[in-house]
């Protein structure tokens, strides 16, 4: 039932009072939630330009990575990182869940391959949905992990809801089989990319005291606001002028979280919006930091 429900599955399978799980930060709140419920010690990584920071991660039991598109940075694990990350796993028995939640949409064809494609694939438990692709009501994604692993996660999942609904499912699979899915999705990545093209220019005229941390691919742009800018009075005098934006802070784990960043999703804004939307912006941003 969509990725967070799987993420639900895996802890509630793997995790126990006690069991140390490392986590990007920022990271995925509602991930930090799922451990922290099922009583995990939870172990923060900082994320920089190559992804999630490994050192000090090698005593966790667990590692939660987004290696394609870290939330809410979009930052791209580097190859480097990559190969650190995979060399450490048997040598200190450790299992990665990784969370591929835009694979479908990102359309870089140069992309990296998943974790779960190297050999060793065995350590690796894989993530996916068809939410950013299709619709989030479908409420549909994937595990992708060792038979063992599916058997309890689906004996579990039985204990829980029995199964999704068939028919949905059914339906699903048909729009694939016949290729649908395959042809809308290159129409909805097109799109995607248009509407990304669109929001970076107008970024860099009504926002240029503001720095992208993002990779040139991912579905969201992780901003960087000057250093006096409180991102939550900016979301106020963004919402004044009509313009919703979401501060950054929540997504941090630190006791005092910075409070300068904030993060554009790409494909939730129609295109013919977002340039008199990020003007909309740019005022309140001056507003901002003359307040």
């Amino acid at each position: 039932m969509g990725t967070q429900n799987a993420l639900y599955l895996i802890a509630q399978l793997l995790c126990h009072r006690g069991t140390r799980v490392a986590l990007e930060s920022p990271g995925y709140r509602e991930a930090m939630n799922v451990f922290s419920h099922r009583g995990a010690s939870l172990q923060f990584q900082t994320v920089d330009t190559d992804g999630m920071c490994l050192e000090g991660s090698q005593q966790c039991d667990y590692l939660y990575v987004m290696p394609s598109h870290q939330v809410p940075t979009g930052v791209t694990m580097s190859r480097e990182r990559r190969d650190a990350l995979l060399a450490q796993l048997s040598h200190h028995d450790q299992i990665v869940i990784e969370d591929d939640y835009d694979a479908e949409i990102h359309g870089d064809q140069f992309a990296l391959p998943a974790l779960k494609a190297s050999a060793q694939s065995a350590r690796i438990i894989y993530m996916g949905s068809l939410s950013k692709a299709l619709s989030p009501g479908l409420r549909m994604g994937y595990v992708v992990a060792d038979a063992e692993v599916i058997d309890e996660l689906r004996a579990l999942r039985r204990m829980m809801y029995r199964h999704p609904p068939a028919a949905l499912q059914h339906q699903l699979a048909q729009f694939i089989s016949q290729g649908y899915y395959e042809r809308y999705l290159k129409l909805h990545v097109e799109e995607i990319d248009r509407r990304r093209d669109a929001m970076r220019v107008a970024i860099d005229q009504a926002l240029p005291g503001c720095h992208s941390h993002s990779s040139n691919r991912s579905s969201a742009f992780w901003m960087e606001a000057d250093a006096c800018i409180d991102t939550q009075r900016l979301a106020w005098h963004a919402a004044q002028r009509g313009v919703l934006i979401e501060p950054g802070f929540q997504h941090f784990f630190d006791v005092a979280p910075p409070r300068r960043f904030f993060p554009f999703g790409v494909w939730c804004n129609r295109r013919e919006l977002i340039n008199p939307g990020l003007q909309r912006l740019g005022l309140a941003y001056d507003n901002a930091l003359a307040t």
